[in-house]
């Protein structure tokens, strides 16, 4: 069996960032967050409600979907993030 990465398996990504323990403010294409890859107080965070992109605007981490979130939220590989979000499919 062939293994691929399908991006329309990844999770929705305002569920995926409240799971992952964002509180997202706001109900525009972007909200805001506290930022956890340093210690935020202020909301730096800004997430795209659609395509799940985001970037802090005081740490500068920044990222074009879930995965890339979730890839350096956790410290893993390309393959191993798309595992975890059951984006990689096929055998191992």
């Amino acid at each position: 069996m062939t293994m691929r990465f399908e991006r329309e398996r990844l999770p929705e990504p305002c569920g995926y960032f409240e799971n992952a323990g964002l509180r997202l403010i706001g109900r525009g294409l972007w909200r805001s967050a506290l930022c956890p890859f340093h210690a935020d107080h202020n909301p730096s965070l800004r997430v795209n409600s659609h395509t799940g992109a985001f970037r802090c605007m005081a740490c500068g981490a920044h990222g074009g979907d879930v995965l890339a979130f979730h890839r350096m939220l956790h410290g893993l590989s390309f393959v191993q993030a798309a595992r975890d979000l059951g984006a990689w499919q096929g055998a191992r």
